[in-house]
């Protein structure tokens, strides 16, 4: 199918219920996609234990040591690197980002909330990260989404993203539990039963504090308007979900019910509790929710936050080897399973990528506009570990995809900024901020500065990727 069809020539012409999930007819309503607005949407994707600068260098670019100007060229003729190999199909939308720092998130294995943050790993989440910011400036019925595997958590944690102080944002570590969550309006049986449940729940809490306040005083009722807004808010989205039900329906990703079980990673054949099974349900989850229109800004987490360093695996999840692959082991440079440490880390990265690349075929597979729906969707991919497996970060690798519908020039290029200390040196708070701008929010900081580096620049965005 051709994605320069348009999605009301699609709705004409296909078979609804037939196609399943990679073929849905059905985006945003249809005034939104073909009027005066563009959807965006926004993917961020944060594995753990490190983004290694030379390990996702692309052959034909010479990487120099320590730069002392700005590198911007073609990825034309360069060839990616092998843990990159499934992003290939995506190169001329591809941006890899390197040379910026984040030296005022440094901690010693990750940076958990400061990652997508910009302060000191150890104030844990001490305001707004960008993945929550671009929620407020991109809402949804969900305002935000984040799923994700971990070693460490159950089937929630708290580990990468939050609103504001003190304020973290959940993920759901269990997809079978997230599948729940966000497309119960769409189910049927028990599900949506528990739905309605809930839908009339929150009606009838809602008037029943509409009925408390009136014999309150103005200073009871005051402390009572916050709570009323909670169920409001929860009631109104409830009732967004009941109209959206078909919709959803039809976008609710099939998801393997083995997968609700605790994550195993010793085991010889892990199957669906293995970490890569689940990461690969958990990208289907979210791109289910943008399909289906729940939510704009999602994030995606492997083994990422102060709750682990890394992805542990059986080799045979990776394809090399037999026996076990362990995080922290591999990031001080052991070996395992007869693989290399660098081998080990590009194994499993590519292993990530395999499941990201299954997410961008699916949205670049659904007709939105004049062409599909990745075109309107930007993808982020990071560590929450900077360069290493105990950063430094002077270094903040990143690798970018789409271009939010041409609000950012970004496709085709390798950028690599100067050194850290050297004039034209950027920070990682000014990428963030060029993704504030591109949606509207014309701010000049974000997260705090790197004290070492007052002398140089770090307010505004990369003028480079700017459109």
């Amino acid at each position: 199918m051709s994605t320069s069809m348009n999605r009301r020539t699609f709705f004409r012409g296909t078979t609804i219920g037939t196609a399943g999930l990679y073929l849905s007819p059905f985006l945003r309503d249809l005034q939104a996609v073909e009027g005066s607005t563009k959807p965006s949407r926004v993917l961020f994707f944060v594995q753990g234990n490190g983004l290694y600068p030379d390990e996702i260098q692309p052959k034909g670019i010479e990487r120099e040591r320590n730069p002392d100007k700005l590198e911007d060229r073609s990825l034309d003729g360069a060839e990616l690197a092998h843990s990159l190999e499934p992003l290939a199909p995506w190169k001329k939308r591809m941006t890899l980002i390197n040379g910026l720092s984040g030296r005022i998130a440094r901690g010693s294995h990750n940076m958990g909330f400061a990652a997508l943050g910009c302060w000191p790993m150890k104030k844990g989440p001490f305001g707004e990260t960008i993945d929550a910011a671009m929620a407020r400036n991109l809402p949804g019925v969900f305002p935000h989404v984040g799923v994700g595997i971990s070693e460490k958590y159950g089937a929630l944690g708290y580990n990468i993203t939050s609103k504001s102080r003190g304020k973290a944002l959940p993920t759901i570590m269990n997809p079978v539990l997230a599948r729940q969550q966000f497309f119960a309006a769409g189910a049927d049986g028990s599900a949506k039963k528990s739905f309605d449940v809930d839908t009339e729940l929150f009606s009838f809490m809602s008037d029943d504090i509409k009925r408390l306040q009136k014999q309150l005083n103005n200073e009871e009722k005051e402390k009572l308007e916050r709570y009323l807004e909670a169920f409001d808010n929860m009631t109104l989205r409830q009732e967004k979900l009941v109209k959206m039900g078909p919709r959803i329906a039809k976008a609710t990703p099939q998801i393997d019910p083995k997968l609700g079980a605790p994550m195993q990673f010793k085991n010889a054949n892990p199957g669906p509790t293995g970490a890569f099974a689940r990461l690969d349900a958990q990208f289907d989850i979210a791109a289910g929710t943008f399909i289906a229109g729940l939510t704009n800004v999602a994030t995606v987490s492997a083994c990422a936050g102060p709750d682990r360093i890394g992805i542990s695996c059986h080799s045979s999840e990776i394809g090399k080897g037999n026996g076990m692959v362990n995080a922290h082991g591999i990031g001080h440079g052991g070996s395992a399973a007869g693989l290399s440490s660098s081998e080990c880390h590009a194994l499993i990265r590519r292993r990530c990528l395999e499941g990201l690349a299954r997410f961008l075929k699916t949205l670049e597979s659904i007709p939105e506009g004049d062409g599909s729906m990745l075109d309107n969707t930007l993808v982020v991919y990071l560590s929450d570990s900077a360069e290493g497996h105990h950063p430094v970060c002077h270094e903040w690798p990143f690798v970018l995809i789409g271009d939010l519908g041409g609000r950012l020039k970004l496709g085709n290029r390798y950028l690599r900024y100067p050194w850290y200390g050297k004039t034209g040196h950027r920070t990682i708070n000014s990428l963030y901020l060029s993704l504030l701008h591109s949606v509207g929010e014309r701010k000049e900081s974000f997260g705090l500065k790197d004290s070492a580096i007052l002398d140089l620049n770090q307010d505004g965005p990369l003028t480079e990727i700017m459109a």
